[in-house]
């Protein structure tokens, strides 16, 4: 043994083995198969043994009792003589009972002898009592007394102590130890004599009653639970021989060790080197061991006992009739023999509390563990909770049964703030055990009450008073002189709180955890330096909004919390690159951190996120909104946390982009919350690589001007149905319409939250029915353009939505298939004409009507048509000339096969898919192989207007293709996509032309043959575009076609409204366009005519008069209205407000 193990007397000696060297022997002894009806015989004993000095004890293992032996003795001799030879003789002579317990447990030195035994023999020359196997095994534990007793004496007699070198007093001490170890053996063995005693007055009462019954031999029962028991009592017997072997074992180890001990130190104390004598560590140990208490008893052998007390509790009772033993069942549970600590965790287990109070009669003690559970944390989530709980708390202490004020521990009050009062607050003085108090949005509390209820409370946890307005220096001084044991502590906008205070707190609160002390300008260098030496568990730090703290103290903060795993500090500009540049330098990682927010701090740069990468690898939430000098590399840094990586804020980072967002959401497939508020240079594709995101629960995108219908639509259609998001905000997304918005109603069952403020298609009436309210302390102009679903307004816009056409599967995209339906549904077909056939006829038929619709549809209520755009004068029977650049002649210069199949593979396919790739940005790739630079460069180009072309008719095919979409929204809106595409078509065809024109012209063999490869390669591409448009705009006015009365209607009575409006002006002045469109805008249509012109619904749509049609927004202003919301985060704080 170690010399430092003697310095510690509370530490245990060291042992090589507890319980010293064990055999185990598995003697399986099978019972002879005995022919009776029931055939059920089973193996004999099995057992284990143990040795220890040469001496083998066979312990009963697994003692069975088998059936079989019943039939063969119904006929068995009924003898009236009883043995009564001491222990022996308790029982009446039955031969019957004799064959059922007579099993025999031999000793043997042979581990490899098994015995078998017939149990229906029943010779009684050759039968052995139980009982006195019982009497005889007792008689092992005092053999082994003796023994262990002369082996301890042996062991010191041996030592040889003269030899040591040991004073007398030395001497003295270890012979004291010698009788200190042979009284405390000795304690051992009283205690396992006096459980022997207990074993042998129970069996002798219960053999007593066998007698007072004189159970027959049909007695099946009886004597099957007497056998039980008394195999049972074997068992017992066996586990305190066996329990006696352990404590031998171990008395004769510690002394062994204490023999290598002392002679150990005496040999050190002989070569003049300073020791410990080991004697009085070994008597402080031995003083110790408690042989009285119930745990140095093994598991097994309290099981055995207990198992043995409930057969004699439930087992032997008379019945009067036919004096039979019998079994009784309790049909309970003993709960009042439970522990108050156990009866308590299981009454704390009922899920209703309403449950526990019908036990409150019970007794006095079930009413006390009731109420402390009822109190420990009140439910106070209601106004009427709160006043019924008040009525209680008003009562002094001395006015109650129960002391209920000590029983709380946790109060939250974060569900009724708008009605709790200091008054209220005030009758929570004198919770001296308060844990956790909680007055998140407490807005009518003050300081002054807090502080009173905190006093003296000295087991205090944790403090959350978020939303408290008016935080003084009250608080922090009652928290750093009453609350040691605070781990816990949030305080925003603490900003009237002094330094002084400050400082206190820290010094006094030296166990906290987190920390969150927002907006205050006295929060410096000085004190984040102090948080770092005073709070060395601090594992989260929320510092927001204090501009005093520099590089400096926070390098010694993240360098010596080693265990910090959340820290915020945002909007200040002192925080830059040299913070992390010089935190590398001095930790190599930070192992714990897994929240990060540097919102705000505009100093830093991608440097800082390559090296927080870096030194944080397990790094979960990252917040960098409104630091504008982030761009993609910071993205690509971060997508190396690969599935670490769980929630990622960019707001406000212009210079991200698509190919940012790409690189991260293919490295990062576990992220679950994504803002990239006002970055305006996130497209449609960002949409497309937020689908792969399968754990995605909140997208923010508000002011993200460039996403549209098609985005969004390709987006649902690729996450499929059964969604898992819960929270989009699509705030100033003002390209959206109202049919992606259903689909992603549709596609998200678990949707609560959906941001929608300043989208034009949703400000309208029938739709803001189910949002919620504005908060009160916004302006005119934001109330207009406020737009917020949640909760239960998301579930009421769905199923409206839902009303007004039949659900779909996923968006329409087909445009063709939409035809056909259409046609198919309206019975649009002619008798034996076939579906080509007619969709051709139809077509011929609806371009000569196409100037008379789009006439009636001119001065419609339609928003986003702009009048100067002349619709009308596109020749719809003419759409297939729009692009007639393919058929330019380029006759005299021909290109054989060979060389197609040579200059084909010089082609850059990859541009020609994907021309805005970041591989392209600084570089062209090759379309017209063998042709100069500058033609090349020239097709290049209109590659690129081809593909912004494409994108722009699959748009419009998407917002066309779904019926159930037109009747969703305006049509004003398709109308003007559908002029603009065509201009744009005609551009293109232009250009194309006059490339085409100047090559022929410069007869340049290599130019003319690269224009040749470049028209084989997009010519079907552009009369496929032209095909997919030309089908969009049938179905678009096959819809005005059907809507011609309402629009005709429509216009009659804006033209009305018009003259009425110019009749009654004043004096002579004209209308300006922007008077006359704000009153086309506000021109009174009945509900009927509104629903069916704007839903393509014939049901009326009940509006409240409340919800009239709101002012006329400007529409070029709508971004600066409301400069609050620009991000999620905002809008949620003001949504929740």
């Amino acid at each position: 043994m170690d010399q430092e193990d003697f310095n510690n007397p509370q530490r245990e000696p060291q042992f090589t083995s507890w319980f010293g060297p064990t055999i185990r022997n598995n003697n399986n002894n099978s019972n002879n198969n005995n022919n009776n009806n029931n055939n059920n015989t089973q193996s004999g004993d099995s057992g284990s043994s143990e040795m220890l000095n040469n001496q083998i004890i066979l312990i009963p293992d697994n003692d069975r009792y088998s059936n079989s032996n019943i039939s063969n003795n119904n006929n068995s001799n009924n003898d009236d003589d009883s043995r009564n030879q001491g222990v022996t003789g308790m029982f009446s002579r039955n031969a019957y009972l004799d064959s059922i317990i007579g099993e025999s447990y031999s000793v043997s030195n042979d581990n490899n002898q098994s015995n078998n035994q017939n149990n229906s023999n029943n010779n009684n020359n050759n039968y052995v009592s139980p009982i006195k196997k019982i009497e005889t095994r007792f008689n092992d534990i005092t053999l082994i007394h003796s023994n262990t007793l002369s082996d301890i004496s042996n062991i010191f007699t041996n030592m040889d102590l003269q030899s040591l070198n040991l004073s007398g007093d030395e001497l003295r001490e270890v012979y004291l130890l010698h009788d200190y170890l042979k009284q405390k053996f000795t304690e051992y063995i009283e205690i396992i004599d006096r459980r022997r005693n207990i074993v042998m007055q129970e069996i002798d009462q219960e053999n007593f009653e066998l007698k007072k019954l004189h159970a027959d031999s049909n007695s099946h029962q009886s004597v099957n639970v007497w056998t039980k028991l008394q195999r049972v009592r074997l068992r017992i017997v066996a586990g305190e021989i066996e329990e006696a072997q352990k404590i031998r074992v171990k008395f004769l180890t510690i002394i062994d060790h204490y023999k290598n001990a002392v002679n150990e130190y005496s040999e050190m104390a002989y070569q003049g080197r300073r020791a410990l004598n080991p004697t009085s560590h070994f008597q402080q140990w031995v003083h110790s061991i408690n042989p009285s208490e119930p745990s140095n008893m093994t598991k097994e052998l309290k099981e055995l006992y207990s198992i043995s007390k409930n057969i004699s509790r439930n087992t032997f009772s008379t019945n009067n009739g036919n004096r039979e033993l019998t079994v009784k069942n309790d049909g309970y549970f003993p709960l009042k023999q439970l522990p108050s600590e156990i009866l308590h965790l299981v009454l704390d287990k009922l899920s209703h509390k309403a449950d526990i109070v019908r036990l409150l009669t019970v007794c006095k003690l079930w009413a006390q563990l009731i109420v402390k559970i009822l109190y420990y944390r009140p439910q106070i989530n209601k106004r009427v909770q709160l006043e019924l709980f008040m009525r209680t708390m008003r009562l002094t202490a001395s006015d109650t049964i129960f002391d209920y004020r000590s029983m709380i521990k946790r109060l939250n009050f974060s569900f009724v703030g708008d009605y709790l009062h200091d008054e209220e607050l005030y009758n929570f003085i004198g919770c001296k055990n308060l844990e956790r108090l909680t007055l998140v949005f407490c807005k009518h509390i003050t300081s002054s009450s807090i502080a009173a209820v905190l006093k003296d409370c000295r087991y205090l946890q944790s403090v959350d008073i978020t939303g408290i307005k008016d935080i003084s220096d009250s608080i922090f001084e009652i928290l750093a002189d009453n609350c040691p044991r605070l781990q816990g502590f949030y305080v925003p906008q603490a900003k009237n709180v002094t330094f002084p205070s400050l400082n206190k707190f820290i010094i006094n609160a030296p166990i906290l955890k987190r920390v969150k002390i927002t907006a205050n300008n006295n929060m410096d260098d000085e004190l984040v330096e102090l948080l770092a030496d005073r709070c060395p568990m601090l594992v989260e730090v929320d510092i927001t909004l204090s501009p005093n703290v520099h590089d400096e103290s926070l390098l010694k903060l993240f360098t010596k919390l080693g265990q910090l795993r959340e820290f915020r500090i945002t909007h200040n500009t002192n925080i830059s690159d040299k913070l992390l540049l010089e935190l590398s330098k001095n930790v190599s990682q930070l192992p714990a951190l897994r929240l990060l927010d540097f919102s705000g701090c505009e100093n830093i740069t991608d440097k800082t996120i390559e090296r927080i990468v870096m030194l944080a690898p397990k790094l979960r939430n990252v917040f960098l909104g409104k630091c504008s000098r982030i761009t993609d590399t910071s993205l690509y840094h971060l997508a190396k946390l690969g599935k670490n990586l769980q929630t990622v804020h960019f707001g406000h980072c212009f210079n991200i982009t698509d190919q940012g967002v790409r690189v991260l959401v293919q490295s990062c497939p576990r992220i679950q919350y994504v803002d990239f508020a006002c970055c305006t240079n996130l497209t449609n594709r960002t949409l497309y690589e937020l689908s792969d995101l399968t754990k995605l629960k909140r997208i923010g995108l508000v002011k993200c001007s460039q996403m549209t219908d098609e985005g969004l639509l390709n987006m649902i259609s690729l996450r499929g149905r059964n969604d898992s998001l819960e929270r989009v905000h699509l705030s100033y997304c003002s390209n959206l319409t109202i049919y992606p918005i259903y689909e992603l109603l549709m596609a998200c069952p678990r949707l609560s939250h959906l941001s929608l403020t300043a989208v034009p298609s949703f400000l309208r009436p029938d739709i803001t029915a189910f949002c919620r309210p504005a908060p009160t302390d916004f302006s005119d102009n934001q109330r207009q353009i406020f737009c917020v679903f949640s909760g239960k307004g998301v579930h009421k816009l769905r199923h409206y939505l839902m009303s007004l056409t039949t659900p779909t599967s996923g968006p329409q995209t087909d445009i063709r298939e939409v035809l056909t339906k259409y046609v198919i549904l309206k019975n649009m077909l002619l008798p034996n004409e076939d579906l080509e056939t007619g969709l051709h006829r139809i077509t011929t038929e609806l371009n000569q009507d196409s100037s008379a619709i789009l006439a009636a549809a001119g001065l419609s209520q339609m928003n986003g048509v702009n009048n100067d755009m002349l619709f009308q004068n596109i020749d719809f029977e003419r759409l297939d000339d729009v692009f007639n650049w393919y058929e330019a002649s380029f006759e005299g210069h021909q290109i054989s096969s060979t060389e197609i199949n040579q200059l084909l593979p010089l082609v850059d396919k990859k541009f020609c898919e994907d021309p805005f790739d970041e591989e392209y940005d600084d570089a062209e790739g090759i379309v017209a192989p063998n042709a100069n630079s500058i033609l090349n460069s020239e097709l290049c180009h209109i590659v690129r207007k081809f593909h912004e072309l494409d994108d722009r008719v699959d748009d419009f095919e998407v917002n066309v293709a779904s019926l159930a979409r037109v009747q969703f929204q305006f049509t004003g809106f398709l109308l003007h996509e559908m002029v603009q595409i065509h201009m744009q078509m005609i551009d293109i065809n232009r250009q194309i032309t006059e490339i085409q024109k100047g090559v022929l012209e410069s007869e340049n063999e290599n130019n003319i043959k690269g224009v040749l490869i470049w028209r084989l390669l997009f010519t079907e591409k552009f009369s496929e575009l032209l095909q997919k448009f030309k089908l969009s705009t049938v179905v678009l006015r096959l819809y005005l076609k059907d809507s011609i009365t309402l629009l005709t209607r429509q216009r009659e009575l804006i033209l009305a409204n018009r003259r009425n409006t110019w009749n009654t002006g004043e004096g002579d002045e004209q209308p300006t366009r922007s008077n006359l469109l704000d009153q086309i805008n506000t021109v009174s249509l009945s509900a009927d005519e509104l629903n069916i012109l704007q839903l393509g619904d014939i049901r009326t749509t009940q509006i409240s008069p409340n919800n009239a049609l709101r002012p006329p927004l400007d529409m070029n202003n709508i971004n600066q209205m409301d400069t609050r919301s620009d991000t999620p985060d905002d809008d949620t704080v003001l949504e929740e407000v």
